[in-house]
């Protein structure tokens, strides 16, 4: 009879964890819903724009976030490291700006 007591709660502490989840998706999901528009704000400016200069512009951003981190890991090695880190660490920013030009087909100034 143990047995069977210990399994009815672990069934009841399973589904009340199923319905806690569901309930707190639920209240996520309309609580997305509502952010936008509580605001009264059109749906349209919220949606992410496709032109080459926003693709450049992403491209961009990620390639400086990626030397950021690369310059500052430079920055912890020892002092020899350092200078040919960091040079590396230029060389690959740019050639991920290049990268980003040709890829959003952006003309390069």
């Amino acid at each position: 009879m143990e047995t069977n007591t210990k399994i009815n709660v672990i069934r009841a502490l399973t589904l009340m964890a199923l319905l806690g989840t569901a309930i707190l998706m639920s209240a996520a999901h309309g609580a997305e819903q509502n952010e936008v528009t509580q605001q009264g704000d059109p749906a349209r400016w919220y949606q992410e724009e496709m032109t080459p200069m926003a693709y450049f512009k992403t491209l961009k951003k990620e390639a400086e976030a990626v030397y950021q981190e690369s310059s500052g890991a430079c920055k912890q090695m020892e002092k020899k490291q350092v200078g040919p880190c960091l040079r590396a660490a230029k060389e690959t920013l740019q050639q991920d700006m290049a990268a980003a030009y040709s890829k959003s087909g952006i003309k390069m100034r």
